[in-house]
């Protein structure tokens, strides 16, 4: 899939391809940890090259466009 962030294309920064798998991981924090609150946590979403497997992170969900 291809993907978008601010109106501008997304491309990976190692090898320039611009097809990625998406998904999502949570940012822990040493605190809710502690606390056991895990799931209070934000998530971010991550952007996995389907060439190189480079991983880009974004704390805001980039758009898909249309083939």
């Amino acid at each position: 899939m291809r993907f978008s962030a601010g109106g501008a294309a997304i491309v990976c920064l190692c090898c320039r391809n611009d097809t990625f798998d998406k998904d999502y991981r949570q940012l822990n924090s040493r605190g809710a940890t502690f606390f056991g609150l895990d799931w209070a946590n934000r998530n971010a979403t991550i952007l996995v090259c389907q060439r190189c497997t480079h991983i880009s992170w974004f704390m805001s969900e980039p758009d898909r466009m249309k083939d």
